[in-house]
């Protein structure tokens, strides 16, 4: 059964909401609502968002508990504000 979560960014000042289905072994994270991007490309190459609002993770590296889907979620959603706010992609 999927599980939703909201995620506060560390400045306090952004909610995220984050779906997390297992899939076999991994735990697969859909990032339902976001801060816009302010203009920037929102293309996956640069954002790691689906359209179909999944978060591209390395293959072979997928969360395999929630504790670290939540802490990878919560990590890419300070990247997308990072790159909202600069508008540069980090690797």
């Amino acid at each position: 059964m999927p599980t939703v979560k909201k995620y506060r960014s560390r400045d306090g000042a952004h909610l995220f909401t984050f779906r997390f289905v297992q899939d076999g072994a991994v735990i697969n994270i859909f990032c339902l609502a976001h801060p816009p991007l302010d203009g920037h490309d929102p293309h996956p190459a640069k954002t790691h968002l689906f359209d179909s609002g999944q978060i591209c993770l390395v293959a072979g590296r997928e969360p395999r508990d929630i504790k670290r889907a939540e802490h990878l979620a919560s990590e890419w959603a300070e990247y997308w504000l990072r790159y909202r706010r600069t508008g540069v992609i980090e690797s």
